[in-house]
């Protein structure tokens, strides 16, 4: 297929199967797969165009930031494994809080560490089993319910969360805090990726705080333009108190 391959050039094998996964989603849900990708094949480019052009006119980037940004945001893994493994051995067990289609913890998984993916979209976590069987790989995938995460006291060796929380509604933000703190390890670590103007860092910082973990730093990882501002993806690094 003409779009897997473009995807496979422009973003690698794991967004390509990540592309499959969806397909077989949308065919699952009585979409014709034929005229589905007929579809795709006449009208992304097209519209993507377009989509490009305008992104250019409103946030200003330069043609090297906009790619960079496409990049990391499509593909984020190899940004994130870095730092990861600044603090993570190998085999580390790793929560992707909010996992949405899985792609975050498949790559994972596939790089050497135990990842478990939560996300509270059942639509979501379906695709993710899809994508994790066409990539052979051993990811296990939770629906969080009520708040909760379905996982025992100090389980994990770190939490990631990665574009997520800027969607947590200010009222859950103590419960979704305290149930990371609750799962990871006692001198473990959670790292929280989103964008620089659309969560709010601060407000993020305190309650992290208050619920048990202190804030190591704050890295800039990549240019974006998401959620039509031009700004940064940046991490925060917490280690659970002790």
């Amino acid at each position: 297929m003409k779009s897997k391959n473009a995807i496979v050039q422009a973003l690698g094998q794991e967004r390509a199967a990540l592309y499959e996964a969806e397909i077989q989603h949308l065919v699952e849900r009585s979409y014709p797969e034929r005229d589905l990708v007929a579809f795709l094949e006449t009208y992304a480019l097209p519209t993507g165009i377009f989509y490009a052009l305008s992104m250019f006119t409103r946030s200003k980037l330069s043609i090297k930031d906009m790619k960079q940004s496409l990049d990391f945001l499509f593909n984020p893994t190899p940004t994130i494994t870095k730092t990861l493994r600044e603090h993570l051995s190998a085999n580390s067990r790793i929560l992707d809080f909010g996992c949405g289609r899985g792609q975050i913890t498949c790559a994972l998984v596939l790089r050497g560490f135990q990842a478990y993916g939560v996300d509270i979209s059942q639509d979501a976590l379906e695709i993710a089993r899809k994508l994790a069987y066409k990539l052979n790989c051993k990811a296990t995938f939770y629906l969080a319910e009520n708040n909760k995460l379905p996982f025992p006291d100090e389980h994990f060796d770190a939490a990631l969360s990665f574009w997520t929380f800027h969607e947590v509604q200010q009222d859950q933000m103590p419960q979704t805090v305290a149930e990371l703190h609750r799962t990871v390890l006692r001198d473990g670590y959670a790292f929280i990726v989103d964008q620089q103007g659309v969560a709010e860092f601060e407000t993020i910082k305190s309650m992290m705080n208050q619920h048990g973990f202190t804030f190591q730093t704050e890295k800039t990882l990549s240019p974006v333009y998401d959620h039509g501002k031009a700004s940064k993806a940046i991490m925060l690094t917490f280690t659970r108190k002790r």
